[in-house]
């Protein structure tokens, strides 16, 4: 029964999943370049949206089981498309201060059969300067599986 709700949602609302799935939710990193994660720290964001301010969330990095950065993102919903993006900066970091993570619900095969809700990247840089990169890929178990 729940897997028909996400398989009736696949490339639809990814506010409407979130929503279903609960709060906070945890968007899995993975690494883009096996060499940028030092010693295979597990990486991951925390995702806090309200229900007062729908186009702003809080987003909080957690590395090896701490809490390294929080911030306050700007959030962009297109369910017709399936799409969602989180922009925000961290302060106090000079290399990565900008990001914007891209999220899909429209996930292949592969990845709904592993337990994956919405997937998609994380680009990290000084977006001022046009130097940004793609450095994590960006996953969204469903609650069903956590």
């Amino acid at each position: 029964m729940v897997q028909l709700f996400y398989y009736e949602n696949l490339g639809k609302s990814c506010r409407k999943i979130l929503k279903y799935q609960g709060q906070p939710s945890k968007i899995h990193l993975f690494g883009a370049d096996e060499g940028y994660l030092p010693n295979g720290l597990k990486k991951y964001w925390i995702l806090k949206t309200t229900w007062w301010r729908r186009s702003w969330c809080q987003v909080v990095e957690v590395v090896a089981g701490q809490v390294r950065r929080k911030t306050k993102a700007h959030l962009a919903n297109y369910p017709r498309l399936g799409l969602m993006y989180i922009e925000g900066s961290f302060d106090g970091d000079k290399q990565t201060p900008d990001f914007c993570l891209r999220l899909t619900s429209d996930v292949s095969r592969e990845d709904f059969r592993a337990g994956y809700s919405m997937c998609g990247i994380l680009e990290e840089g000084d977006f001022r300067q046009a130097q940004s990169s793609v450095t994590h890929f960006a996953m969204i178990k469903r609650h069903d599986l956590l």
